[in-house]
């Protein structure tokens, strides 16, 4: 059985860059994220989507780190690629989301995907290459398993077909860590 949180990280490509709601309240516990009074989606799912908009936010920053830091050409390809692809279904899942007529939380990174981004910021330079690969790594690990989770038993059927049709960029995405590693 798929946790919550899960389910949650593996939608991170389904809910970056949504626009903020009216109605949004930051709940104790929820490090800092904004969280919606969501219309047309169920509150597991509200709360899927406003973890999911933080893992793939994490996505994003990390890989314009690594663009930014690291020393070679081939992990500063794929880091502009994580960009592009990351923001493009981010937008593919707002276009699914207004068109349910849902509203959903402003992306921000919750404590655990901060932190994350806090060590590889950390990391000296000489050694950001190996620990953005490593990162990149669990994460599409992570992101391949919980998507399908969601596209096999999700409660939203629009958000299912969207899962189902991201997985093969997320595992075209392990493919290509995979051969960096």
């Amino acid at each position: 059985m798929k946790t919550p949180r899960a389910v949650a990280l593996g939608l991170g490509v389904l809910a970056l860059a949504s626009t903020p709601a009216l109605g949004q309240s930051t709940l104790p516990g929820s490090g800092g994220v904004p969280h919606a009074q969501p219309s047309g989606l169920s509150p597991a799912t509200a709360s899927v989507m406003r973890t999911a908009a933080s893992a793939n936010l994490f996505e994003i920053e990390s890989s314009r780190l690594a663009v930014s830091r690291s020393q070679s050409a081939v992990i500063k390809e794929f880091a502009d690629r994580m960009i592009g692809d990351h923001t493009r279904a981010a937008n593919r899942a707002r276009q699914v989301v207004a068109e349910i007529g849902a509203t959903m939380p402003t992306a921000m990174l919750e404590s655990q995907h901060q932190k994350q981004l806090d060590t590889l910021k950390a990391v000296p330079n000489q050694e950001f290459d190996k620990a953005y690969v490593e990162a990149q790594y669990t994460a599409h690990v992570e992101a391949i398993a919980l998507v399908r989770g969601y596209a096999r038993s999700g409660d939203n059927e629009r958000l299912k077909a969207l899962a189902t049709e991201l997985l093969p960029m997320l595992t075209s995405h392990l493919d290509h860590i995979a051969g960096l590693r």
